[in-house]
C-alpha cells in the first residue's frame, strides 16, 4: 500500500457504503462461493498484479454457472482458479459471544496526548485499575492479565481488540497469549471453528477479536507483509446485531468487490491480497474473530506461550519480548570488502530487508582510521565503535540486525582482526564481495583519481595517484610488493609469473612474513590511493580471516554472479548466511558505479597473467565451486 488513506477519502468511502447499505446491496450467495480453502498459490502477489485475475475479470466468485466438476476442483485445490472469496461453513458463535460480550460496545478509552510512544501507552494501561477481570476489551485488563499489542492503523480508527495469537511479519515467532493458552473456556469456544476448517491450533499464527465501532469504515486496501502469502485469512462474525448494516466486500479490484454476509457464525475466507473494505453502518460495535493459519508443511520456528502482563516490543515488521533485551549484540554482520567489488550494492540490497537496520553510516571505518586512539580501555573503545550503530534500538529489538560495510577491512587484516576480537567479542557473520581483479584494479584507479565527489570523499581518496597513469600505479604496487619480498615469482622484465616459484612460495612462512611487512608499510590510513594490485589477491587476504574466524562465519560472493544469476540469487545466499528469512529485493539497481575508458589491451593481458595463479588459489581455500572463477581464456 502507498501509505495511509487520507481522512477525506475514508469519509467518502463511508458515505458510499451507507448508500449501498440503504440500497440493500445483495450479498454473494453463500452456496455459490463455497470454494473450499483458497490455494496460497493465488496469494503470491496482490490480485491487481496477478495475471490470473486480470485476464479473467471477476474470477470464479462472480461466475454463477460453474459446473459441479469445476467446483470440486476448486474445493480440492487441484487447480488454482482465481478465487478471492470462499464460504467455509457456519458454526454457533454463542460460546464466543458469551466470552466477549461484556464491554464490547464501550468506546475505546481516549489516549492522553502526552503518551507519544508505545512504551508510554503500555505503562499507562499497566498502571490503570482493572474494573472487571471478565471484560476482555479493557486495555488495562489486557496489559495486566493478557499481553498488550499494537495494531497502528486499527488503533488509530478506534478498533478494539482481544489478542489470542499473534506473530511477527515473517512468521519467525508465533506468540500465544494467556487468554488463549491458559483459558479452557476460550479454547472450547474456538474449537468448532478449527473443526470446520479442519485445522488445529498449532497451524494458527494470528487470532484475535476486532470490535469495529459504529460509523467507522476500514478503507479499501490489500494486506501487505511477508505473512500474507503464507497464510489463509478467515473471518467469523461473532456479535453483529444487524448484519444488514455491515458492508464487508472483497474482490480482485476495487470495482469488482462483492458483498459478504456477516451473520454470526458464518466462516468465510478472503484472499487478502485482493481488495477488501468493511463499513459499520449500525449503531453498535461489530465483533469479528479474525484468524490466519498456515498450510501443514509450513515450518514455524518458534511457538511461545507468553505470561500474563508480559511486554512485547513491536516494529512494523518485527516483534520481540522485552525479556530478550540485548540478546543480539551489535553488529550482526560485516561486509569486509573488497573495494570496488560491489560492497555498496550488496549493503543496499540487504538493507531493503525489513529486519536489517542500516548503520549510522555505511562505511563506519571504526576499526581502522576512525579507531579511537585516545581510548585507554576496551569499554571505551567498544562505546566508541557502537556509536556508529543504532545500538539502543537494536538492543530492544534483537530480531533486527545491523552491519558494517567497510571495504578496506579485508586488506587491513593485521590491524582490524585484533580490534574486532577486542570490541566485538561475539559471533559475527562476515561477507566478502569479490570481482575479476583486473576489472577491480581499473575501477579502483578510476575512483581515486576522479574529481567527482564531495570534499570529504576527495580527501579520503588521496592525491598520490592523480598525476600518475594506470600503468604507473601498477608498477608502483609491484615495486612495493617486490621490496617487501612478497612476489618473488613475478618477473618485472618479462611480466610473467614463474609458476614453479609461485607454488613453492605461496603459503610459506616467507610469504606470511612478507605479507605482514607489506601491510605494515604500505596499507595507509590517510589515503585510499594504495595497494592497487594486492587488493585483488583475494586468497592471500582471506587467509588471515579464515585463520581468525570459523569458516562457516565467512561467505565469499562474486559480483559477476549478480549479472549471470541475478541480484536476487546473490542476496538470497547472503540472507541465508545471516539466517534471515528470504525477501524480494525491490531495487536491483547497481550502486556507486561510474563510466570510464577501457584499459590498454597489453595492460589487461599483463594483469591477467599476474592474477591467474592467484585466482586458481581460491579453489584451494573455498572449494571446487571456485575453480577458475574468472576465466581468462
Amino acid at each position: 500500500m502507498g501509505g495511509p488513506t487520507p481522512k477525506k477519502e475514508i469519509e467518502r468511502q463511508h458515505a458510499d457504503a451507507v448508500s449501498l447499505v440503504e440500497g440493500n446491496l445483495p450479498c454473494a450467495d453463500e452456496s455459490a462461493i463455497e470454494n473450499g480453502e483458497i490455494p496460497l498459490t493465488l496469494k503470491t502477489v496482490p490480485t491487481i498484479d496477478n495475471p490470473l485475475f486480470n485476464s479473467q475479470g471477476k474470477s470464479i466468485n462472480a461466475q454463477e454457472n460453474n459446473s459441479d466438476e469445476e467446483k470440486k476442483e476448486s474445493h480440492d485445490g487441484a487447480t488454482d482458479k482465481p478465487v478471492y472469496l470462499s464460504s467455509r461453513g457456519t458454526v454457533s458463535a454463542t460460546a464466543l459471544a458469551d466470552l466477549v460480550t461484556e464491554g464490547y460496545n464501550d468506546a475505546l478509552p481516549p489516549i492522553p496526548s502526552k503518551f507519544k510512544t508505545p512504551e508510554q501507552l503500555y505503562a499507562h494501561y499497566k498502571s490503570q485499575p482493572v474494573a472487571s477481570a471478565t471484560n476482555l476489551w479493557d486495555p488495562a485488563n489486557a496489559a495486566r492479565n493478557n499481553v498488550h499489542i499494537i495494531r497502528p492503523s486499527h488503533d488509530a480508527w478506534g478498533i478494539k481488540k482481544i489478542a489470542l495469537i499473534f506473530c511477527d511479519d515473517f512468521l519467525q515467532d508465533v506468540y500465544e497469549m494467556p487468554w488463549c493458552h491458559d483459558s479452557p473456556q476460550m479454547q472450547h469456544a474456538i474449537q468448532p471453528i478449527f473443526d470446520a476448517l479442519n485445522i488445529n491450533r498449532d497451524r494458527v499464527v494470528r487470532c484475535l477479536f476486532a470490535a469495529l465501532p459504529p460509523g467507522v469504515t476500514i478503507p479499501t486496501h490489500h494486506d501487505t507483509g511477508e505473512w500474507v502469502r503464507h497464510t489463509h485469512r478467515i473471518h467469523i462474525p461473532v456479535i453483529v446485531t444487524d448484519p444488514d448494516q455491515i458492508l464487508f466486500r472483497c474482490g480482485p479490484t476495487e470495482a469488482d468487490m462483492e458483498r459478504i454476509s456477516c451473520h454470526p457464525g458464518h466462516i468465510f475466507e478472503i484472499n487478502n491480497q485482493g481488495k477488501h473494505a468493511v463499513s459499520n453502518c449500525s449503531t453498535e460495535h461489530r465483533i469479528h474473530m479474525i484468524l490466519d493459519y498456515v498450510d501443514p508443511e509450513f515450518v514455524i520456528k518458534r511457538r511461545i506461550q507468553l505470561a500474563p502482563g508480559e511486554r512485547l516490543l513491536q516494529t512494523r515488521r518485527s516483534i520481540d519480548r522485552a525479556a530478550d533485551y540485548g540478546k543480539r549484540p551489535t553488529p550482526s554482520f560485516m561486509i569486509l570488502g573488497a573495494q570496488k567489488a560491489g560492497t555498496t550494492s550488496l549493503y543496499d540490497y540487504l538493507s531493503q530487508h525489513p529486519l536489517i537496520v542500516k548503520a549510522r553510516r555505511r562505511e563506519t571505518h571504526c576499526l581502522d582510521w576512525r579507531w579511537d586512539e585516545k581510548a585507554t580501555t576496551t569499554k571505551q573503545r567498544q562505546e566508541h565503535c557502537l556509536k556508529f550503530f543504532y545500538t539502543d534500538e537494536l538492543q530492544r529489538h534483537p530480531s533486527l540486525q545491523s552491519g558494517d560495510s567497510t571495504p578496506s577491512y579485508l586488506l587491513d587484516s593485521a590491524r582490524v582482526i585484533p580490534r574486532i576480537k577486542e570490541v566485538f567479542d561475539h559471533d559475527i557473520k562476515f561477507m566478502v564481495m569479490t570481482r575479476d581483479p583486473v576489472k577491480r584494479a581499473k575501477s579502483h584507479f578510476e575512483m581515486v583519481t576522479s574529481n567527482d565527489g564531495t570534499a570529504a570523499q576527495l580527501k579520503t581518496r588521496g592525491k598520490e595517484w592523480r598525476s600518475l597513469s594506470f600503468e604507473e600505479v601498477i608498477d608502483l604496487d609491484i615495486k612495493n610488493m617486490k621490496d617487501c619480498g612478497l612476489i618473488p615469482y613475478w618477473n618485472a622484465i618479462t611480466k610473467e609469473v614463474d609458476l614453479r616459484c609461485f607454488y613453492e612460495y605461496v603459503g610459506s612462512g616467507e610469504e606470511d612474513a612478507a605479507w605482514e611487512k607489506y601491510l605494515k608499510k604500505h596499507v595507509l590510513m590517510n589515503t585510499g590511493s594504495h595497494s592497487l594490485l594486492s587488493r585483488g589477491m583475494y586468497e592471500l587476504q582471506l587467509r588471515s580471516w579464515y585463520q581468525a574466524f570459523p569458516k562457516a562465519s565467512i561467505l565469499v560472493l562474486k559480483l559477476e554472479d549478480m549479472s549471470s544469476g541475478g541480484v536476487q540469487g546473490v542476496v538470497d545466499r547472503a540472507l541465508s548466511h545471516l539466517e534471515l528469512p528470504q525477501y524480494k529485493v525491490r531495487d536491483e539497481g547497481a550502486k556507486n558505479t561510474r563510466e570510464y575508458e577501457p584499459m590498454k589491451q597489453d595492460t589487461e593481458d599483463m594483469l591477467r597473467r599476474f592474477y591467474a595463479p592467484h585466482n586458481e588459489r581460491m579453489k584451494a581455500l573455498l572449494g571446487d565451486e571456485w575453480t577458475d572463477p574468472w576465466s581468462y581464456e
